[in-house]
């Protein structure tokens, strides 16, 4: 038998050295869990859920809904919100489910601890101190959430009583400034109404800037803060006065209509009613719908007032000119029929009498597209906004959208 030659020998050796190349070691299968939830099963990779250790799918309390009998894992809730659950942690996103009421939708979702994915970077799950800048940072954050939540806390209560307050006591002195003998004697120097007024409006002011202040300070974006317009609302219901003690108004009659922008104060309370901000919303998503009954509108007023103008002028002494005739067909198609105005001839008030039906029923139409789109809106908004975890919730889903 004859031996091998060099060059079959080295072919041998790479045939041998490409074999073992080949070989690879297998991978080590993935472990797969069982969650039961109300008979409905669902199976997932451990380290999905790991991917989120605060949530608790993801941590070591998921060990106690254990069934050994059947190696899975048993949960008693509701097995169509479970689905947008579980797929956040197949897709990393979370859509809210149909036909789901918000009230158990939020229920299930906090349940699960979803809402703990936002608390990530607030606590240290290595350490059990708390460093002294997570300590402001924390604190910092506990008071802007009572300034924008005050129902969230007590010291958020307390603090938003206050406001309601102080805003009730400007308003109420300023109108009890108005009456002519407390207006005399306020406007007298060194008179005790004078003493009063000025400490009360002393009060609110330095009140309303410290409420400013604070909510600047504690803002995690100060920039949009400062450009938001509740915020010009509140700089404009305290400019007024710090204007006053650097200039005499009394030498300026003209500055005194400064003193009209504490009116502004009573749009305050619109961010301490969730309604009210909920009105404010809708009415802004349903533009289209209130612009197609300002134009409705303002035809029918243009041509009722011009065919009143012809039919009354030179005979009605109140008619002088299109502008009066446009007041009158505003009054009267509006339906709230002032008076000051008033047909004379007879083909006036046949138009009048017809313009008035026509006024009713051009306004009535559009109104119930409005009134629908806006039923529409609130529907879509209104649950979601009166909720106490709405901008948990906002940005869970703006969270879970990004890619």
């Amino acid at each position: 038998m004859s031996l091998p030659s060099s060059s079959e020998r080295s072919e041998l050796v790479a045939r041998s050295s490409s074999n073992e190349l080949s070989i690879q070691v297998p991978r080590q299968p993935p472990v797969l869990i069982t969650i039961n939830v109300s008979g409905r099963k669902f199976e997932i990779e451990l380290r999905k859920l790991k991917k989120y250790p605060t949530t608790l799918l993801g941590s070591t309390d998921l060990q106690t809904f254990y069934d050994p009998r059947y190696k899975e894992y048993f949960f008693d809730r509701n097995r169509d919100t479970f689905e947008s659950i579980f797929d956040f942690y197949l897709f990393g996103k979370l859509y809210p489910p149909r036909g789901i009421p918000e009230d158990m939708y939020l229920e299930e979702v906090n349940f699960f601890r979803m809402m703990s994915i936002f608390d990530l970077d607030d606590t240290d799950s290595d350490t059990a101190e708390v460093k002294p800048s997570s300590k402001f940072r924390s604190i910092v954050k506990a008071t802007n959430k009572a300034l924008q939540e005050p129902s969230s806390s007590v010291p958020g209560k307390i603090w938003g009583w206050l406001d309601i307050f102080f805003i009730a006591l400007s308003v109420v002195a300023m109108v009890t400034e108005t009456n002519p003998y407390i207006k005399e004697r306020v406007d007298t120097k060194g008179s005790l109404e004078q003493r009063i007024a000025f400490g009360v409006e002393s009060a609110t002011v330095c009140f309303f800037t410290l409420d400013v202040l604070i909510r600047f300070i504690v803002s995690d974006q100060r920039l949009a803060f400062a450009r938001s317009p509740a915020t010009w609302l509140d700089i404009v219901t305290v400019a007024p006065y710090y204007f006053e003690l650097f200039v005499d108004a009394t030498r300026f009659k003209g500055l005194k209509v400064l003193r009209m922008a504490r009116v502004v104060r009573v749009l305050k309370l619109i961010k301490k009613n969730k309604r009210l901000l909920l009105i404010a919303y809708v009415m802004s998503h349903s533009l289209g719908e209130l612009s197609l009954l300002i134009i409705v509108w303002a035809m029918c007023i243009t041509v009722a007032g011009c065919v009143f103008y012809y039919c009354e002028v030179g005979l009605n002494n109140n008619v002088n000119s299109g502008a009066d005739a446009l007041w009158w067909a505003v009054v009267t198609m509006s339906t709230v029929g002032y008076g000051d105005i008033v047909p004379v001839t007879v083909f006036g008030k046949i138009f009048s009498t017809i313009f008035f039906y026509i006024g009713m029923v051009f306004l009535a139409l559009p109104l119930t597209i409005i009134v629908g789109a806006f039923s529409k809106q609130y529907e879509n908004k209104g649950t979601w906004s009166l909720n106490r975890q709405e901008n948990k919730i906002n940005r869970l889903y703006a969270n879970s959208s990004k890619d």
